[in-house]
């Protein structure tokens, strides 16, 4: 048996984490797989089971397309990208309901881990 935790998961809790407690509305994608990466770990250590991150240049373009009214993408002249909260953001409750919510308690704990908001860069 198998996790997946899509880019939009991620994304969506990097940035309820930022917003919420440091008014951030960014994060780079380099920070965000590292982020992704340490969730992952947190969870196969708790769980036992394996957890693959989903974030691949079409779950990017999926993110994109499928998600638009969160989420804006800036990408700088040496191809380093940003993901935005989209201007019309003005709170996370939304962005809760729609991304955390819905998961399995193991994998919210994962993302809400002082190791994994660590690289964030938010306190814990």
């Amino acid at each position: 048996m198998c996790t997946f935790i899509g880019i939009e998961s991620l994304a969506a809790n990097a940035l309820i984490e930022l917003f919420d407690q440091q008014r951030i509305r960014e994060v780079s994608f380099d920070t965000l797989v590292k982020y992704g990466m340490t969730v992952m770990q947190i969870y196969q250590r708790n769980t036992g089971v394996e957890a693959v991150l989903l974030l691949s240049e079409q779950y990017q373009n999926g993110l994109i397309e499928n998600y638009s009214n969160y989420f804006d993408v800036e990408m700088d002249g040496a191809g380093n990208g940003v993901l935005k909260l989209n201007s019309s953001v003005n709170s996370t409750e939304e962005l809760r309901d729609v991304f955390r919510w819905p998961m399995d308690c193991n994998l919210i704990s994962a993302f809400l881990a002082p190791e994994a908001l660590e690289k964030l860069g938010v306190p814990a």
